[in-house]
């Protein structure tokens, strides 16, 4: 099968793919840290049994509301990006499944043809 898969890689925009290749392993492997190293570390039996001010609590979920806010605008950012560049590679093999049954209904043509003249 090597005849599909060398019309897939000439359909796809590789100049595109590439140059959005940076960007999206970057804003991916940024993302994946941050989530990854701020992991909430258990509260120690200290600091459950000192008291905390009721606007100290409430600027800290209104912190942490903001930070999940952000993350949720990059996720979100990404994985759009992410699913345009899924819908070009599934644009351009769509164009090369196309390209595959005209070839192979012509070349099935082809052989009946040429079986035609040599059963003459």
């Amino acid at each position: 099968m090597p005849i599909p898969w060398a019309a897939a890689a000439k359909a796809i925009p590789w100049t595109d793919v590439i140059a959005a290749a940076p960007g999206l392993a970057r804003s991916a492997r940024g993302l994946w840290n941050k989530v990854r190293n701020e992991t909430p570390a258990p509260a120690d039996e200290a600091d459950r049994d000192a008291p905390v001010p009721l606007e100290t609590r409430i600027d800290l979920l209104e912190q942490a509301v903001c930070d999940l806010g952000r993350e949720a605008q990059a996720s979100s950012e990404l994985i759009a990006r992410l699913a345009e560049q899924n819908e070009q590679l599934v644009t351009a093999l769509d164009a090369t499944r196309r390209q595959l049954r005209l070839a192979l209904a012509l070349a099935a043509a082809g052989l009946i043809g040429l079986l035609a003249l040599l059963v003459r």
